[in-house]
C-alpha cells in the first residue's frame, strides 16, 4: 500500500474478526507493527475479554475518530462486546495507559481457546503474548506424558498449555518472582491445582547446576528476551545456553527454541543453534498467529528441534 488509511478504512479491516469475536476472548484486531497498513505501523490493536487496548509507538493519530470509528463497529455488530476502550503510550517512558471510554479494569481474566489466563491491563506488557498463540496450541496437541523445562517462563501460559496438554511434569524458571506469581495464579485458573509444577525465581544462566539435579527433561522451551538487563542479551547469552543445554535434556528430547528479534532472520537463528547444539536437529517453525500479519518475515521464529545425545 502507498497512500495513508483512512481511519473508516482502517476499522474496515478489523470488521470482519468482529463477527466471530467472543466476549471472554483475547485477540489482535490490528498488527500495525507488521507494516502493512499504510500510515499505522505505530499502532497495535488487541482486544482482551470486551476491552479494546490501542497501543501506540509513536504520537498517536486521529485517536478520537478511531475510538468513535470503533464504538460504530462494535456497536453494529454487538454492543455488549464492547466495555471499554484505552490507551497505552509507548513512546513514553515509562508506558503509561489511560482509559479513554467505559470501564477498563486493572486486571481481567481473557480465553485463548479453553485456556484462561490472567491479563493486567495497566502494565506495559499484559502478561499475554499472543503472537505465541501457536506454540500453545502444539503444547495442547503434543505435551503428553512429557517433563518439561519452561525457561524464561515469564506467566507460564506455555506451561498452561503443556499441562492442559498432558505434560507429566512442568519446571519454570524465571528470574522475576512477580511473573512467576502471575503463573501460579494462570495455573490455579485453569483448574491445574494438582499438576506437578515447580516455580524458580532464579537467572536461568546461574542455575544450570540446579536445573541439571531437577532433569533430565524430555521436552524444553527457550524463549528468552532479546534484552533482559543484568539477565540475558542475546548476541552474547543465547549461544552459552545452547552449549549448556544438553546437561538438562534426556537422551532424546523435543525443543521450541525462539526468538523474537526483527533482526535476527531465521537462517541466522538456526545458525546460531547449528553451531552451539549440533544434536538438535532441525524439524519446523511453527507457524505464525494468523493475526500477526507481517510485511517480510514475522520477528517470532519458534523453531522445533529434535535433540539426539552425542555417543561420546
Amino acid at each position: 500500500m502507498s497512500d495513508v488509511l483512512s481511519v473508516s478504512e482502517l476499522v474496515a479491516h478489523i470488521q470482519p474478526k468482529l463477527t466471530t469475536l467472543r466476549n471472554n476472548q483475547a485477540r489482535r484486531l490490528l498488527h500495525g507493527r507488521g507494516a502493512c497498513f499504510a500510515g499505522w505501523q505505530h499502532l497495535n490493536i488487541d482486544y482482551y475479554a470486551g476491552v479494546v487496548l490501542l497501543t501506540w509507538f509513536a504520537e498517536p493519530s486521529s485517536e478520537q475518530a478511531l475510538q468513535e470509528a470503533l464504538l460504530a463497529a462494535f456497536a453494529e455488530q454487538d454492543e455488549t462486546l464492547l466495555t471499554g476502550i484505552a490507551s497505552q503510550y509507548r513512546h513514553i517512558r515509562p508506558a503509561t495507559t489511560h482509559v479513554l471510554w467505559g470501564e477498563v479494569p486493572d486486571k481481567l481474566i481473557a480465553t485463548e481457546g479453553e485456556m484462561q489466563f490472567w491479563v493486567d491491563m495497566k502494565r506495559q506488557n499484559s502478561g499475554l503474548f499472543m503472537d505465541m498463540a501457536p506454540g500453545r496450541q502444539w503444547l495442547l496437541d503434543n505435551a503428553s506424558g512429557k517433563q518439561l523445562l519452561n525457561t524464561f517462563a515469564f506467566t507460564c501460559s506455555l506451561s498452561v498449555a503443556a499441562i492442559a496438554g498432558g505434560a507429566q511434569r512442568v519446571v519454570n524458571i524465571d528470574m522475576n518472582g512477580g511473573v512467576l506469581n502471575r503463573g501460579r495464579e494462570n495455573q490455579t485458573l485453569n483448574g491445574q491445582q494438582s499438576a506437578d509444577v515447580e516455580y524458580l525465581p532464579y537467572k536461568v544462566l546461574n542455575s544450570i547446576g540446579k536445573l541439571e539435579r531437577k532433569g533430565p527433561f524430555d521436552l524444553l522451551i527457550s524463549d528468552p528476551p532479546t534484552f533482559q538487563r543484568g539477565s540475558f542479551e542475546f548476541d552474547k547469552d543465547y549461544a552459552r545456553l545452547l552449549r549448556r543445554l544438553p546437561r538438562l535434556l534426556a537422551s532424546e528430547a523435543t525443543l521450541l527454541l525462539c526468538c523474537n528479534s526483527p533482526r535476527v532472520t531465521e537462517v541466522e537463528f538456526r545458525q546460531l543453534v547449528a553451531d552451539n547444539l549440533p544434536e538438535a536437529e532441525f524439524v519446523e517453525r511453527l507457524p505464525s498467529n494468523e493475526d500477526f500479519v507481517e510485511q517480510g518475515q514475522a520477528p517470532l521464529k519458534v523453531l522445533r528441534y529434535q535433540y539426539t545425545a552425542s555417543a561420546d
